[in-house]
């Protein structure tokens, strides 16, 4: 075969292999075709043999893969990073410098150790995994060890996380190097050195395997089919183009419900009562990008990155302080609420109303896109619906402000 057809037939080869994405601008302009190059200033992507430049600035989204990422089997531990990433292990190796994070049988990354964040080492119940929330909010001095007691309950000790591999977790309290066997534990919390600069990042990218990174400096190798890019730690990760999901950009045109603080946030039970309230108000305050019964926020088969997650009656209030045109949403039932969920939508703009209508099935899926231009104070109401508020758990994905 001559060589210029080999050429061609290498270069096809190569371009086939490349999977066609989804890109989502903010304007709600989509584009199908071929990534073809990225950088933390604009994305190729190639549709019917012309290439078109998307400045990031302008991109919502690309979906590479519109597949469900496969949820671990068994025991699984949830790896976060200084720089928000999250990351699905089945083990974790750790020594004061470097540290493996080992995914599946064929999937491990190696990072700095000084990256890690915090490491949970097992599903908790619900109590149990509010507390652990709790100890990782709170600030420390050193590392925190996270004891799971026989009981249940959580507590906290404070020192240097010095090793971690399969079986133990090296602890130095005040001197002394003690082993502590992983069944004993919770997770561990550990310090970001004051060495550490966490770098800002140009999105969230979700693998197939249920990780999350927020990443930056994108290289595209299209022989060998791999994104490599850098976490917001510095650590740089190479996956494959078939292994990922979606990439969520942030841009200055764009405010995410969930990265705005709402000006009220009130929660009021069906059945009211200070004992009820004062034992449910933080269990039942609004969850900001995961589902408020642990885990993603997921409507229908998608898994949303961003977003929010509501009980009944729940009214959010945003005083917005800058011009927005639009308000784009999806909101659903929480799966595990089918059968018993039923809530009213209420979407008021400088009081008048925008959106009102009853959500009674995961399966009623509303997507909404608002024109909110010259609104100054914005109300999302989740209402009790028929069955009072037993069961009622409304996911917003992707809620979002677009100027």
């Amino acid at each position: 075969m001559p060589i210029w057809k080999a050429l061609i037939l290498l270069i096809s080869s190569i371009f086939t292999a490349i999977p066609d994405a989804e890109v989502a601008l903010i304007d709600g302009t989509q584009i199908r075709g071929k990534l073809t190059a990225i950088s933390d200033q604009e994305v190729t992507v190639t549709v019917d043999q012309q290439d078109r430049s998307i400045a990031s600035e302008q991109l919502q989204s690309i979906i590479v893969s519109n597949a469900t990422a496969t949820a671990p089997d068994g025991n699984h531990m949830t790896v976060r990073l200084h720089d928000g990433s999250t990351l699905i292990a089945r083990s974790v190796l750790a020594t004061p410098t470097n540290a493996r994070i080992t995914i599946s049988d064929d999937i491990s990354y190696r990072l700095n150790s000084d990256s890690l964040s915090s490491i949970q080492f097992k599903t908790l119940t619900e109590q149990a995994q509010k507390d652990y929330d709790a100890i990782l909010d709170d600030d420390a001095a050193g590392d925190v060890l996270i004891v799971l007691r026989p009981s249940g309950a959580i507590d906290e000790l404070e020192g240097i996380i010095e090793r971690i591999d399969d079986k133990t977790v090296t602890f130095n309290f005040d001197g002394d190097r003690i082993p502590v066997e992983l069944t004993k534990l919770a997770g561990v919390k550990l310090l970001q050195p004051s060495s550490l600069k966490v770098l800002q990042t140009t999105c969230s990218l979700t693998d197939l395997n249920g990780n999350a990174w927020h990443a930056r400096t994108f290289n595209l190798n299209p022989e060998e089919n791999a994104l490599t890019f850098e976490t917001g730690t510095g650590d740089k990760i190479s996956i494959q183009l078939n292994l990922i999901q979606k990439l969520q950009f942030a841009s200055t045109n764009v405010v995410y419900l969930s990265d705005l603080p709402p000006e009220n946030a009130q929660w009021t039970p069906y059945l009211s009562g200070r004992l009820i309230r004062n034992r449910l108000d933080q269990l039942y305050a609004p969850a900001k990008d995961r589902s408020a019964n642990g885990g993603a926020i997921v409507i229908g088969e998608q898994q949303y990155l961003k977003g929010l997650s509501l009980r009944s009656k729940t009214i959010l209030t945003y005083r917005l302080t800058e011009e927005f045109k639009t308000l784009q949403l999806t909101a659903g039932l929480a799966m595990e609420t089918k059968g018993r969920g039923n809530i009213d939508l209420i979407i008021l703009g400088d009081n008048k109303q925008l959106f009102r209508d009853a959500i009674e099935d995961p399966d009623d899926i509303r997507q909404l896109e608002l024109d909110i231009t010259g609104i100054r104070r914005l109300s999302i109401t989740v209402d009790y619906g028929k069955n009072l508020d037993f069961g009622d758990l409304l996911h917003l994905g992707d809620a979002k402000l677009l100027k």
